[in-house]
């Protein structure tokens, strides 16, 4: 039985008649009578009303009663593409094939069209969106229109309604390769003028009207080919011919694709050895891409398309697009809400107790967000004011990015201070600590706020590990405490976990929330309890990866053993950018807290003394390779007589250490295992908290959908856990 339900789209004709065109059919793509906010999508009965009122249209300019064609959208939205909450549902993604036959049979009719066709980009035009503004001859945008790509690779499926096949005929190869391979994986869409300097887009223009004179001033231009004529001569004249869009074989625009396809990336990688990279780690819609580029000199228009069909067919019913199309519409729910958090107080000046380099970061942002006061404070003034110059600095960057403008950064600026006087944060609606990761510390200067401030306002911690509980309870107003765990770099990072003790009441809670909105950041919400979300079960991973190195595993055989699950980085590198004091500390409380499930590893304690960084970059390597440090440290076992002792999940020394694929069975059993105790405790309410917290706040890859529809397709949370996270939808291992 079917559970989805389409939002068809209507399209709007009309005839608009130009002085110099003459007669235009208008067509207008607009979403639903009544849903007005949701956008205009594709789904089968729409593409239906797309397709089947363009072709209406070539009908009319066939029959002479149009002499040209515009297509536009409603609002901020040209056409949004397909309706991804259709692949959810496996018998709307039988449809698909249906669906691509229908685009492609236009994109062949468009090629023989009597009169020009021009597509004016009010707003957004993501996806098959794009592919039908690429029908026509002649693309306009709005100046501030922003969204224009084809994200389909970080989807787990590909441009597959024209975009693969057709793009390259337009901005050329280099920019189509980038703009379908690469800038999926970086969220990246253009802009109207970013588009306009690619060659996607023709000219910028306010509305229609104004597109359609720049329409006819390009025809006029164009006037000069030899397979132009001037549109106004009759319905039967061509505009450019764009019958063959494809490169011949042993052309030049053939050996620029594949130049294009064979190019090194910032990392060294080639683009073709990076996508086979991707397709080894369950990501295979970038390879699939990549293929049909290379296929397309030579071929004929139908058989290239007929290609592109097949491929988004395999991919559409693959693993790897159930889980980037999870992940996708799990992200897009996540996102900061419009609306303000029903029940937050208001927030009119904020203090941070601490000047250090994550407080000044975490002052930048809320003064950036809330475009209130903020008041940093320190014990000691000089520490104070470098503070101060480190979160003003942050301002500053944000500014050279383009971010914000000059005249908003020296205003936000204005809105920091610092002081060394903690009676100069009363008055404060909220106040957040960011001091050593000490409970004794942070528990004293809580004490000391609790005696400045008034009953109501909020006291916030940044801890990553440390029990919020513990830190309130000696306070007369616990119910006023709440976390707030940014992660590091603050500004980059898009995660902040929302702790709430027993004692949190709901408006102190709606108030932390309300923040995190506000500052445009993700949040997800986490109970008390060791580690919260990330860092439990990062840490999870981390200690089965350092138990095997402190039984004596071979350091590069252990650094290598988790790439199949994805990560932006190995495990050894991730530990030097967490920083080893941070790391050791960590685990020590969640072995404390938790028990012999983590571990306690000696080699980092010794890694910590010797102030030793386990990897280090190499030229023309991809990746860090391991230190030979690491093997002095860990080598031969010594360790692991000592990890016994330590406690956790260290394995004693006569035990195999497990590397390779034992070792990521290991990881990924202990994940699911983790996973299944913290939404039985009520860590967490909803697996998909748990996917969004580490897609965001640890790297875990979209196209495993997180970590959760990897471990059901892999068998590893019925192994881990003995159950299924998500039911029967991610059941299959093909992917994996």
């Amino acid at each position: 039985m079917s559970t989805y339900t389409e939002h068809v789209t209507r399209v709007i004709t009309e005839d608009v008649d130009h002085p110099a065109l003459g007669t235009v059919a208008v067509l207008t793509f607009a979403p639903p009578e009544g849903e007005e906010r949701r956008p205009a999508t594709l789904g089968p009965q729409s593409i239906d009303a797309v397709t089947g009122a363009i072709g209406a249209a070539l009908d009319r300019a066939e029959a002479g009663e149009v002499r040209a064609i515009a297509m536009t959208g409603t609002g901020k939205v040209f056409l949004a593409g397909a309706d991804l909450s259709m692949f959810a549902d496996p018998s709307a993604v039988d449809r698909v094939e249906e669906m691509t036959r229908a685009a492609h049979g236009l994109q062949v009719r468009v090629r023989a069209s009597a009169v020009p066709i021009l597509a004016h980009l009010n707003g957004v035009a993501p996806g098959g969106g794009l592919e039908v503004a690429l029908m026509a001859d002649v693309r306009t945008a709005v100046p501030g229109a922003r969204g224009i790509g084809l994200p389909e690779t970080g989807l787990g499926i590909l441009p597959g309604w024209g975009g693969t096949t057709l793009l390259q005929s337009v901005v050329g190869p280099e920019v189509a390769v980038r703009m379908i391979l690469e800038d999926p994986t970086r969220d990246r869409l253009l802009s109207a003028a970013q588009a306009a300097e690619v060659g996607l887009v023709d000219a910028l223009a306010e509305d229609l009207s104004s597109a359609l004179d720049e329409f006819a001033a390009i025809l006029a231009a164009r006037g000069d080919s030899a397979e132009v004529v001037d549109a106004a001569d009759g319905p039967d004249t061509a505009v450019v011919s764009h019958a063959h869009p494809l490169p011949a074989a042993d052309s030049a625009e053939a050996d620029a694709l594949r130049d294009a396809l064979d190019a090194p990336l910032p990392t060294g990688e080639t683009r073709r050895a990076w996508a086979a990279r991707m397709e080894g780690q369950g990501a295979p819609a970038t390879a699939r891409a990549l293929e049909l580029l290379q296929q397309l000199p030579g071929s004929e228009l139908t058989e290239a398309l007929a290609r592109e069909a097949a491929a988004l067919g395999q991919l559409a019913r693959s693993d790897g697009a159930k889980a980037s199309l999870y992940s996708a519409e799990m992200l897009r729910r996540g996102k900061p809400g419009r609306t303000p958090v029903d029940g937050a107080r208001e927030i009119t000046r904020v203090g941070v107790a601490g000047a250090g380099l994550m407080a000044s970061q975490i002052a930048a942002q809320l003064a950036l967000g809330l475009r209130v006061p903020v008041v940093m404070r320190d014990l000691d003034e000089d520490i104070a004011q470098k503070g101060l110059a480190g979160a003003r600095d942050v301002i500053a960057q944000a500014a050279a990015r383009g971010s914000l403008d000059e005249a908003t950064a020296t205003e936000v600026a204005g809105l920091l201070s610092a002081t060394a006087d903690v009676a100069e944060l009363a008055g404060c609606d909220l106040v957040l600590e960011a001091v050593p990761e000490v409970l004794g510390i942070k528990k004293s200067v809580f004490a000391e706020l609790e005696g400045v401030l008034e009953a109501d306002a909020l006291l916030v911690t940044n801890t990553s590990s440390l029990s919020v509980t513990a830190m309130a309870e000696d306070l007369q107003h616990p119910q006023r405490v709440v976390g707030l765990h940014f992660f590091n770099p603050v500004a980059k990072m898009p995660l902040v976990e929302v702790i709430h003790t027993d004692a949190t009441d709901e408006a102190t809670l709606a108030t932390g929330l309300e923040v995190v909105r506000r500052l445009g950041k993700f949040a997800v919400q986490s109970a008390d309890a060791p580690g919260f979300i990330v860092n439990r079960l990062l840490f999870r991973v981390l200690g089965e990866v350092l138990a095997s190195l402190d039984a004596g595993a071979d350091p590069d055989e252990v650094n290598a053993s988790l790439d199949p699950i994805g990560l932006p980085m190995r495990t050894l590198a991730l530990l030097d950018l967490v920083g080893h004091a941070v790391a050791d500390h960590v685990g020590q409380v969640l072995v404390a807290e938790l028990g012999d499930r983590f571990h306690a590893s000696p080699g980092l304690s010794a890694m910590v003394e010797r102030k030793a960084h386990f990897t280090e970059k190499r030229r023309g390597s991809t990746q860090p390779v391991v230190s030979p440090v690491v093997a002095e440290v860990f080598g031969a076992g010594d360790a692991a007589k000592d990890g016994g002792a330590a406690g956790g999940a260290s394995m004693g020394a006569g035990d195999q250490a497990p590397v390779g694929e034992a070792l990521l069975e290991r990881v990924l059993e202990g994940l699911a295992e983790e996973i299944a105790l913290m939404l039985d405790a009520g860590v967490v309410e909803r697996v998909e908290d748990v996917d969004l917290a580490l897609i965001l706040g640890a790297g875990f890859p979209r196209h495993r959908g997180g970590i959760t529809p990897y471990l059901d397709s892999s068998g590893a949370s019925r192994r881990g856990a003995d159950r299924t996270f998500h039911g029967a939808r991610f059941g299959s291992a093909s992917d994996s």
